[in-house]
C-alpha cells in the first residue's frame, strides 16, 4: 500500500509541473489574444478607411478574420492541452456528415454575404426591404448576417442568405424616387376643379422636380368616392417631408374651395309595410 502511494505521488510530482505550466500559458494566451489581436484589427480598419473601401467588405472581412483567429485560438488551445490536432481532424473526419448538415445553414449565409458583396446589392447606409417585410438602414455585414437598423433605432439582424436569394427593394440606389398618392373628393365636386387645385399644389412645392413628368388623373369612381392619382417625382432625401406637406397641403386647400374629402357613410332605410 505505501509503494503505491509513493508511486501515486511520484507521478503526480512529475506530471504537476507541466500542468502548472500549460494552465500558465492558457492563462496568458487567453489575456494577451483579444488584445493582439484587437491591435491587428484597428490597424486593419484604418488601413481600410485611408484607402475608401467600401464599409460594407471592411465589415465583412474583419468578421471573417476573427472567426479564423478564433478557430486558431481553440487549435492552439487544444494542442496545449495536450490533444493532438491530427487526431481531432480524424474525429471531425468521422462525424463529417453530421458537421456538414450542422453547418449547411451557416455556408448558405457566408456563400451569400460574398454574393452580396460581389454584386453590390446594397451599400452601407441604403434602405431597403425583403419580401419577408422586412426594412431598415444598412449598417454592417458580417460573414453569417447583415445588420439593419430600422427607422425608431432597432437593430435587425438578417441571415445573409435571406438576402442573397431573396428580392431586395433598394429605396436608396436612385436619387430620384416617385411620389404615389391617391386623394378622394365626393362625387358632387367639379373633377376639371379637384384636379386644377392638385396641379397648384404640386407646381407650387419646391421640392417637385418640374423636369419630370406629373400625372395627376381621376383613378376611380368608387363606391362614395371620386379617387384622384397623384403622382411627382422628388429627390430621394425630400421623400417624406414632401409626402406630409401634401397631406396637409390638400386638406387645407380642399377646405378653402369647399371640396369635401369623403369619408365611409351608411345609409340606413326604414322601410315600413303597409
Amino acid at each position: 500500500m505505501h509503494v503505491l502511494l509513493e508511486s501515486f505521488l511520484t507521478d503526480i510530482f512529475e506530471v504537476l509541473p507541466g500542468l502548472v505550466i500549460r494552465g500558465l500559458i492558457l492563462i496568458v494566451l487567453f489575456i494577451i489574444w483579444p488584445k493582439l489581436l484587437g491591435m491587428i484589427l484597428t490597424t486593419y480598419k484604418k488601413t481600410l478607411e485611408k484607402k475608401n473601401v467600401d464599409p460594407l467588405l471592411e465589415s465583412f472581412t474583419v468578421s471573417l478574420f476573427k472567426t479564423i483567429a478564433y478557430i486558431a485560438l481553440f487549435f492552439v488551445v487544444v494542442s496545449i492541452i495536450g490533444v493532438k490536432a491530427t487526431s481531432l481532424v480524424t474525429v471531425l473526419g468521422t462525424a463529417g456528415i453530421a458537421v456538414g448538415l450542422a453547418l449547411q445553414g451557416s455556408l448558405s449565409n457566408l456563400a451569400g454575404g460574398v454574393l452580396i458583396l460581389f454584386f453590390k446589392q446594397f451599400s452601407k447606409g441604403d434602405y431597403i426591404s425583403n419580401n419577408g417585410g422586412i426594412e431598415g438602414t444598412v449598417d454592417q455585414i458580417h460573414i453569417l448576417y447583415t445588420t439593419l437598423i430600422t427607422v425608431d433605432n432597432k437593430v435587425i439582424v438578417v441571415p445573409n442568405g435571406q438576402l442573397a436569394n431573396n428580392p431586395v427593394i433598394n429605396y436608396s440606389r436612385k436619387p430620384e424616387r416617385r411620389l404615389d398618392m391617391v386623394f378622394s373628393v365626393a362625387y358632387d365636386t367639379s373633377t376639371d376643379k379637384a384636379k386644377e387645385l392638385l396641379k397648384q399644389i404640386a407646381e407650387n412645392h419646391p421640392a417637385v422636380l418640374k423636369n419630370k413628368a406629373m400625372t395627376i388623373r381621376m383613378v376611380k369612381q368608387n363606391a362614395s368616392s371620386l379617387d384622384f392619382n397623384f403622382r411627382v417625382w422628388v429627390k430621394n432625401s425630400d421623400y417624406w417631408d414632401t409626402l406630409y406637406d401634401f397631406n396637409e397641403e390638400v386638406k387645407r386647400l380642399f377646405d378653402e374651395n369647399s371640396i369635401e374629402i369623403p369619408y365611409q357613410k351608411i345609409d340606413i332605410y326604414n322601410k315600413t309595410e303597409k
